[in-house]
């Protein structure tokens, strides 16, 4: 016996059942049974986000889903270190364009004294 069997039959004891059943309960066991029916309805719409499969799981086999996560994971890592190491590399290239147009002598970039200025300076 299969789902559709095993619901049919149990929805033809309960309609059975419920003739037995007179007044306000007949009423309010009908009535949360077409809420159930209704809720069943809108749950089977395929393509929704809950109670169906959604459409971007049909487009991609089963064996290739993983790959495809593994992927996308590795671009997303690659992507950002490319932006941390050129966000990087652009601070450092302004740093030394600031050095190059300054008016001091070429003497005092190679003085011991300067460059302990400029990392004192810098981690500050």
């Amino acid at each position: 016996m299969n789902e559709q069997e095993f619901g049919h039959k149990l929805a033809v004891h309960l309609s059975a059942a419920t003739r037995e059943i007179d007044g306000e309960l007949a009423d309010r066991l009908r009535s949360a049974r077409e809420e159930a029916l209704r809720a069943s309805s809108r749950a089977g719409r395929p393509g929704r986000f809950f109670g169906g499969k959604p459409r971007f799981r049909l487009m991609l086999p089963a064996v290739l889903r993983p790959a495809v996560l593994v992927f996308a994971v590795l671009a997303t890592v690659l992507a950002g270190d490319y932006w941390v190491t050129w966000s990087r590399v652009n601070s450092l290239q302004e740093v030394d364009t600031a050095l190059l147009i300054d008016d001091l002598p070429i003497d005092a970039y190679l003085d011991a004294d300067f460059k302990a200025w400029l990392q004192q300076d810098s981690q500050s």
